[in-house]
């Protein structure tokens, strides 16, 4: 039981040192973007790209906020700024859709990059994949006449934080929340491995990601991506990155993969709560996210020399 014990609280230092290292200089930096207004001047490039996803410019910088800061944040703008449009159902799940695949990206760009992909890949392949699945979901909705009836907003407008303090101290708080997250998962991965359900896990999901390409070595990155995200679950992905057991190609894919997917139970929860139909948000998001997976795998094995600048040293 000691040896547990030991085990788990090494495996959480050894997982928090460098996500933190990763988090909390990127904070401050998203934090003085805010100020100078380069969320805002990023926003007003953003608004015909929205456009042409049938979208109001006006979630231009809703979804610029998603992007740079995170999801939370764009909900409290999305709060604000919708009473003030005449919005379709459609509309709205095109936007969460776009918000679930490209979002927090600094932060989660760079926890990829300690993971192997570079900072750049992640974010324009995050970016790039959330458009065209925002356009060719506009499409499918208004060319079939799903989801145009009228949105109407069930949630209250909130204030959004203005004052330093409160928002060193939301900082604060986010990051003991992260430890104990990243607590209640070490204890969990070991008692898993200790009672077995680990290797059972490993069995059920080898045959599916063999498939796409991804070895049984990448299997936890893949659950704890999925389920927790990529900002909670950094540590460990960088920890399972950095074992060495995992190949380059399964490195490659699973965060390809991660960066389209993750959180997907929580992330898809927020979105619905806010109005975004499941049929976008979870069913489209999945099946599109898998095929575009297939088609890196595709391009990797017949032209793997492209993608020596997207691998980094870890």
């Amino acid at each position: 039981m000691n040896t547990f014990f030991k085990n788990s609280f090494l495996d959480i230092k050894d997982i928090c040192l460098p996500l933190y290292k990763i988090l909390i200089p990127f904070i401050f930096i998203i934090k003085i973007l805010e100020e100078i207004g380069i969320v805002k001047i990023i926003s007003n490039f953003f608004e015909p790209i929205v456009q042409l996803m049938g979208l109001p410019s006006e979630f231009g910088i809703i979804w610029v906020t998603a992007i740079i800061v995170n999801v939370y944040a764009a909900i409290v703008l999305f709060i604000n700024i919708v009473p003030t449009l005449d919005l379709t159902v459609a509309q709205v799940t095109v936007l969460t859709l776009i918000i679930l695949i490209a979002h927090n990206i600094l932060i989660e760009s760079a926890i990829s990059r300690a993971a192997g992909v570079s900072f750049f890949y992640a974010s324009f392949l995050r970016i790039g994949i959330a458009f065209l699945a925002g356009f060719i979901l506009n499409k499918i909705y208004f060319h079939t006449g799903y989801l145009q009836e009228k949105f109407s907003l069930v949630l209250e407008q909130r204030t959004i934080v203005t004052d330093y303090y409160s928002w060193f101290l939301g900082q604060i708080e986010n990051l003991i929340y992260i430890f104990f997250i990243i607590c209640i998962l070490v204890f969990s991965l070991n008692i898993l491995k200790k009672i077995g359900v680990e290797q059972l896990i490993k069995k059920i999901l080898e045959n599916p990601l063999k498939l796409m390409g991804i070895g049984s070595g990448a299997i936890n990155i893949i659950i704890v991506g999925l389920t927790i995200g990529l900002q909670f679950g950094g540590g460990l992905l960088i920890k399972e990155a950095k074992s060495g057991t995992v190949d380059k190609q399964s490195i490659l894919l699973s965060l390809s993969l991660l960066n389209l997917i993750h959180a997907i139970i929580e992330d898809t929860i927020l979105m619905m709560i806010i109005g975004g139909h499941i049929s976008g948000v979870l069913f489209f998001r999945i099946i599109f996210c898998l095929i575009i997976v297939f088609l890196i795998l595709y391009l990797y094995k017949k032209f793997s020399g492209l993608f020596k600048f997207v691998f980094v040293k870890i």
